[in-house]
């Protein structure tokens, strides 16, 4: 026992400061736990805003192609009609019954811009 006695006050200091030193961790850790926090509730804020963005913006792209497809057939017909007989342009004659623009967006291929 009277040999050990001076190596235990050595020993106990240096647990204490190993103690002292994991207090240290444990408390830094902690920090970054709530830093690391703060850094996904600004991600996931981001990607929300940015998914309703380009929702929104998707919206108004499949608007413009469905307009395209409107706008494309119609002016097939009249690129028809003006090769065909170039003097409608001039002196207007019976109108063609042209395809509705519901029948054209509800259809999945391209439709005749004409009805016969």
């Amino acid at each position: 026992l009277g040999q050990f006695t001076p190596k235990l006050g050595p020993l106990a200091d240096s647990l204490k400061i190993d103690v002292d030193n994991l207090q240290n961790v444990v408390k830094n850790l902690d920090g970054v736990s709530k830093d690391a926090d703060k850094v996904l509730g600004t991600a996931d804020t981001f990607i929300s805003a940015t998914d309703k963005q380009l929702q929104e913006q998707l919206k108004q792209l499949h608007v413009v192609l469905l307009n395209l497809k409107v706008v494309t057939t119609h002016a097939k017909a009249l690129v028809e009609t003006l090769a065909e007989k170039p003097n409608r342009l001039i002196f207007s004659g019976k109108p063609a019954k042209l395809t509705p623009e519901a029948e054209i967006l509800r259809s999945s291929k391209p439709l005749p811009a004409k009805r016969p």
